[in-house]
């Protein structure tokens, strides 16, 4: 897919029509999402650049827009589009001087503008379960009062900003339920000639230019790709002319440019900032270079302006072999498919390499603007998630300890006593109240062992744990190299005398150590029990991902009964269940 589009210039943005046209006739669509626009404004136009934006993720968009200004009637009606189009994603395009007639004139005042739309917004959270997308607006490019703003806050432009202050808290206080798109920010992005389209806000009430509706399709994309499960995982970086100006091997560790105050090392002093707040947010970081090893890791450990430190690192490859290999090395050590990365460097050679031979594989050369290299890794918004949890920070510690546990194998005969030898200790538990964003997180994100992909938020997993006819079990582990995290979920519905399975599935990083048959015996034997069902059914929905599992629920004492499509129905008698936990998993008792 992501060979099929090619991302236009700011001067030929009417090439985007032309690719959505030509992609929707050819291409077929591994996720597809259901966006309903609610807006008092024209904004014809952006449901093609979402399109565009979309596509190289895999995900194709139904989109549909509610009548101009009708948004309450849009909401509140049982055959508006809210209601009938079930959409994944609401979102509200609303300009001030619709939303107000008075806005802007002398004396206007915010307050009633602000009523109206916390009515909007409560309303929308009870009449749909989709997440739900607001907008800033934007403040006077011209303040009425000139050079000196009003003492008392009367003047326009601080209206507004009190009204920005309340949707920002508003989409804080309920986040990840609502998100924000914050308008104002793109106009400083690209400049209000660019952005802003005064002949046809009085003529049409369409006041965007297409590079505004561009770059708002741009982030409303970011939020869908976090929906759909297909945010990046893991960031891999060059060294030399990346991390720091230079050669380290030819320059030596005291002569690369990494500076915390002068040009061109506080370029690369301040890109290391912003790789440390991926690092804080979950993204795993790793190394591939070529170069000697000792010589890079000096500079990890030693340079005083590295704001990067080993300690970071969840992996490394620093060596003379190709990259496109090392890259393949890479994700079989951290068990993560090819398309959960994104690789930076310099050299176009061996960017055009890793895009040849790893297509999979997202690819960022560093900018020619060395100034713009800072915001690289924020602006396409590519590891972007809803919330970040506890496991997201602890990440990187989590994949050190695992290199740990690897480097441990060889010294065991055998499989079982290497994993005896783990002492892993497993909670399985109902889902706690603590525990629900990360368990949204794990059906966002997993995709290897997951037996049906099924993507829930937040309110999905609460829905679930409310139901008397359903349960949410959780798995977390550690053994004696440390903490494993939360790992491994199950979702199960009652239907009279069966139980269902809908969800099942594990964090690659802890497959192979038993803990998936530790799982499925302790959830079917405590439900099968309190429930008191006959037969237990489960589904294997095949994506290009998860093959790994096709035959699990075979090998789990299921039979298959069905085929759905490419749904495959399977069942058992709860009865005669005969699972066991292995000898080499404790399961703690909750």
């Amino acid at each position: 897919m992501e060979q099929i589009v090619t991302t236009p210039s700011a001067s030929d943005l009417n090439a985007v029509f032309t690719t959505v046209s030509r992609i929707e006739r050819e291409a077929r669509f591994d996720h597809s999402a259901r966006v309903v626009f609610l807006r008092n404004v024209t904004i014809e136009g952006l449901d093609t650049f979402l399109k565009f934006h979309l596509y190289p993720s895999g995900i194709g968009a139904q989109t549909v827009f509610g009548g101009y200004g009708t948004m309450m009637q849009d909401v509140l009606a049982e055959d508006g589009p809210v209601r009938t189009a079930e959409p994944d994603l609401v979102v509200l395009s609303l300009t001030l001087a619709e939303l107000d007639p008075g806005y802007g004139t002398p004396g206007w005042r915010a307050d009633a503008a602000l009523a109206e739309l916390k009515n909007l917004f409560e309303l929308l959270e009870t009449r749909t379960r989709a997440t739900i997308v607001l907008n800033t607006f934007i403040s006077p490019l011209y303040p009425e009062f000139g050079i000196v703003p009003a003492l008392d806050r009367s003047d326009v432009t601080s209206q507004v900003a009190a009204l920005n202050r309340f949707i920002e808290d508003f989409v804080r206080d309920r986040a990840p339920r609502f998100c924000l798109t914050d308008w104002d920010a793109y106009l400083r992005i690209i400049g209000a000639k660019q952005a802003l389209d005064d002949r046809g806000r009085y003529l049409w009430k369409a006041p965007f230019r297409k590079a505004f509706l561009n770059l708002y399709a741009q982030y409303l994309a970011r939020i869908v790709r976090a929906l759909k499960g297909r945010t990046k995982k893991c960031l891999i970086l060059d060294c030399d002319n990346t991390l720091w100006g230079g050669v380290v091997g030819e320059d030596g560790m005291d002569g690369i440019k990494l500076d915390a105050n002068e040009y061109p090392g506080k370029v690369f002093y301040d890109f290391q900032n912003s790789l440390l707040h991926l690092s804080e947010r979950g993204v795993v970081i790793a190394l591939c270079s070529k170069n000697n090893e000792a010589d890079v890791l000096e500079v990890f450990d030693r340079h005083q302006s590295c704001r990067l430190k080993r300690s970071h690192l969840a992996a490394w490859r620093i060596n003379w072999q190709d990259k496109a290999a090392n890259i393949v090395e890479l994700a079989e050590e951290l068990n993560l498919g090819l398309d959960s990365f994104v690789f930076i460097d310099d050299s176009p050679v061996e960017c055009d390499l890793i895009r040849k031979l790893l297509p999979d594989v997202t690819v960022v050369q560093v900018p020619e603007k060395l100034c713009d290299l800072p915001a690289l890794v924020f602006e396409q918004g590519l590891f972007d998630n809803f919330r970040v949890t506890d496991d997201d920070r602890r990440r990187t510690r989590l994949y050190q300890g695992e290199s740990q546990r690897k480097a441990a194998r060889g010294a065991f005969a055998s499989v079982e006593e290497y994993l005896s030898s783990l002492q892993t200790v497993a909670s399985i538990h109902r889902v706690r109240p603590a525990e629900i964003a990360r368990v949204a997180q794990l059906t966002q994100k997993t995709n290897q062992f997951n037996l049906t992909t099924r993507r829930y938020a937040e309110r999905d997993i609460h829905a679930f744990a409310e139901r008397r006819d359903a349960a949410v079990f959780a798995l977390s582990a550690h053994d004696r190299f440390g903490d494993l995290g939360l790992v491994s979920v199950m979702i199960l519905e009652r239907h009279g005398v069966i139980g269902r399975i809908d969800t099942f599935l594990m964090s690659c990083r802890v497959l192979g150590r038993g803990l998936e048959r530790a799982m499925v015996a302790r959830c079917l034997d405590v439900m099968g029990s309190a429930w008191d069902v006959q037969r237990w059914h489960a589904e294997y929905i095949p994506t290009r991902k998860n093959q790994q599992v096709a035959d699990f629920w075979p090998k789990s004492g299921f039979a298959p009964v069905n085929e759905e499509g490419d749904r495959r129905i399977f069942a058992r008698d709860a009865r005669k269940c005969g699972d066991e936990v292995p000898p080499y998993v404790c399961v703690r008792e909750d």
